[in-house]
């Protein structure tokens, strides 16, 4: 067991997520629902003897969980590679191989929404109205297939049949995305539409990524059923896809709405890294953008003094959004976040704004997502026929 493949030490892990999410260690969460989030049980058990030997299982655990826990934070750990393919070697002993895609298969059913605040839930007033897609889903898809791709490597009866039931989660967690955002669509909700077609598309993205990562046979079930769920909404046989929905879903977050595009809001918010002070509170975790107004206005009261001033914190988040809208001139959704910090501190003046960017910070919420949700729907009429 020793020689098998190992990446970033356990102590180093634990420390980077200390660095981006310094909450998860304090004492006070052992009694709230963070704490009882299987990852932060992992790290929070582990940071009390960082140096400690773990086993190939209890490593892949803990990569997992630091993945899970910091993917929505401003400085995720880097173990993607690692749980998708490099621990995974065909060396692993049937046993261990087993367990780590048991545990993979258990995650699935983790509350993501404790550590992350991009996520989109079903309409209103239908069964789906509390199911939850998130981003995270995107990245159980790819920790499934790469278990899924690995128990390929196994001829025992006990890999095929773990290697079914992972193929029976994939697809249950597929219907469950189309069936939620069918939901949406037939509530005629483009807001809400354009919310879900963020992280849809990028959890078919990143299931897209990791079956080419292991090469998986185009002739396997995995591959002909999933495959560009987003890119194409026939299969071979020119059967309709999960009713289009899936498509339809990728192709509106491509869309361009009014000059903008959910494709370009959703970046990995380099910007914002360089700001501490967003890392000390879970609430100060970025939503998807562009509708930033409620994140601005939370983070500016957050940030607030104890007169209700703006802080140096406060300062510096504003600074930073400002110039990372510079560098990312075609987006919206760091306007709309200065537009909500200044609901709560109107007396601030954000210098050397463009005319356009003015335009978009001058725009009142209300009427800014009623553009882009009317724009979703036309869109929605629109897309079909492109089939």
């Amino acid at each position: 067991m020793k020689s098998l493949p190992r990446g970033i030490s356990p102590e180093l892990l634990v420390s980077q997520v200390k660095n981006t999410m310094p909450y998860l260690f304090a004492p006070e969460v052992s009694d709230m629902p963070l704490g009882q989030f299987v990852p932060a049980q992992i790290l929070r058990k582990l940071a009390l003897n960082p140096t400690q030997s773990l086993s190939h299982l209890e490593y892949f655990q803990l990569c997992v969980s630091c993945h899970y826990l910091t993917c929505a934070t401003p400085v995720p750990t880097d173990v993607d590679i690692q749980i998708r393919r490099k621990l995974w070697p065909a060396q692993v002993p049937l046993e261990v191989a087993l367990q780590m895609a048991d545990f993979v298969i258990e995650s699935r059913k983790w509350d993501f929404t404790l550590v992350s605040r991009r996520f989109a839930t079903g309409a209103t007033h239908t069964p789906w109205a509390n199911e939850v897609i998130s981003g995270h889903t995107g990245e159980w898809f790819t920790v499934a297939c790469g278990a899924y791709c690995a128990l390929q490597q196994y001829q025992a009866p006990l890999a095929q049949q773990k290697l079914q039931q992972i193929f029976a989660e994939i697809s249950d967690e597929v219907t469950r995305h189309s069936e939620i955002f069918g939901t949406l669509w037939r509530a005629e909700d483009g807001l809400a539409c354009l919310n879900a077609s963020a992280p849809i598309a990028h959890n078919f993205g990143d299931l897209d990524r990791v079956m080419d990562m292991w090469d998986l046979s185009v002739a396997d079930p995995l591959r002909l059923q999933f495959y560009k769920l987003t890119a194409t909404p026939f299969d071979s046989n020119g059967k309709l896809r999960y009713l289009g929905r899936v498509w339809v879903a990728g192709q509106l977050y491509k869309s361009i709405i009014h000059g903008q595009s959910m494709s370009f809001e959703n970046h990995r918010h380099f910007a914002l890294r360089k700001t501490r002070c967003l890392r000390k509170n879970p609430d100060l975790m970025i939503t998807t953008g562009p509708f930033l107004d409620a994140w601005g206005t939370q983070t500016a009261q957050i940030l607030a003094t104890s007169q209700n001033i703006p802080s140096e914190e406060t300062l510096e988040v504003i600074e930073a959004l400002k110039q990372g809208w510079d560098r990312l001139p075609k987006t919206t959704g760091y306007g709309r976040a200065l537009a909500g910090m200044l609901q709560i501190h109107p007396e601030l003046s954000i210098q050397d704004l463009t005319k356009e960017q003015r335009k978009v910070i001058d725009t009142p919420q209300e009427r800014f997502e009623k553009l882009w949700a009317e724009g979703a729907l036309k869109e929605l009429d629109e897309i079909p026929s492109q089939a």
